[in-house]
């Protein structure tokens, strides 16, 4: 069985991580890490957790370079070229320097599919171990902070008192991980999903809230096609009714608490993290 809980050790779920890297305000990324597909991890010792966890289908180090590409600045850098960049300015605005960096580039980083489905594995493992998400991951910032826009704007964030903006409180809850394997029962992953229905039937009788959905082909192994999320699941699934063949079955769970769509998001993580350490693989459709 793989590493599944150690998140800061080198056989984390069964991958070769590099040794942990310091990052140093003007030391930029160390040479040593390589210049292939993969994935990534970033850890501050003033958290208990990883502050971001990513994949790149380009260079580790590049991709390593952009996300820390004026955090030790002055100003919050731009959310471009890395969304990331700006929660980990703020770590630094309020905790100081103290970053380190941990790589794998395994052969199945080679494939865009399987690189995301591992990317989200690793954040939903985090979530599921740690009970929280990190800090950097969707987009989010810690307290206190508002976000830079993209470069194009030239608007900077920084310090603000503005309680409503989003912050690595506004966290959805993991879900149970409940019959993790089986990813078409009605209680797989701890969630009270519909009984299944032909893709045909997803019309009026679809309630205009927001979910989260599977869709899957049962003749196939693995059987799921597509996992998503969304504000209005009539919306969303009459799209797909109309988008897909609508002999493929599909079901969905209401979830009126996670009207933000970064929440639904992470929750939605979580189910293509299980499906994948379920499966080995992503379902069929996704990303």
């Amino acid at each position: 069985m793989s590493n599944e809980n150690g998140i800061f050790e080198q056989d984390w779920l069964g991958f070769d991580w590099s040794s942990w890297m310091e990052i140093e305000p003007e030391g930029g990324i160390p040479d040593v890490l390589p210049t292939d597909e993969g994935l990534y991890r970033v850890r501050h010792d003033a958290y208990e957790g990883l502050v971001y966890i990513g994949e790149t289908g380009r260079s580790v180090r590049g991709r390593l370079g952009s996300l820390m590409r004026g955090v030790f600045d002055g100003e919050m850098p731009f959310s471009d070229p890395h969304t990331g960049s700006p929660s980990l300015w703020s770590i630094v605005d309020r905790h100081g320097p103290g970053f380190e960096v941990s790589v794998a580039t395994p052969e199945q980083a080679t494939d865009s599919q399987q690189r995301k489905a591992i990317e989200d594995a690793l954040i939903a493992l985090h979530r599921r171990e740690r009970g929280k998400t990190p800090v950097g991951n969707f987009g989010r910032m810690p307290p206190g902070y508002e976000k830079s826009k993209k470069r194009s704007s030239g608007e900077r964030g920084g310090q603000s008192d503005d309680d409503e903006r989003r912050s690595f409180h506004d966290d959805a809850p993991a879900l149970p991980w409940e019959n993790a394997e089986e990813v078409t029962s009605r209680d797989w992953m701890g969630v009270p999903w519909t009984r299944p229905a032909s893709l045909s039937e997803a019309r009026s009788n679809i309630p205009k809230d927001p979910g989260l959905y599977r869709i899957w082909n049962p003749d196939k192994s693995p059987p799921l096609e597509y996992i998503g999320q969304t504000v209005n699941l009539h919306s969303r699934l009459n799209t797909h009714r109309r988008n897909r063949d609508e002999s493929l079955q599909f079901s969905y769970a209401e979830q009126p608490e996670l009207s933000e769509g970064h929440k639904l998001s992470q929750v939605e993580t979580d189910l293509l993290g299980g499906h994948w350490l379920a499966c080995r693989e992503s379902p069929r459709d996704q990303y």
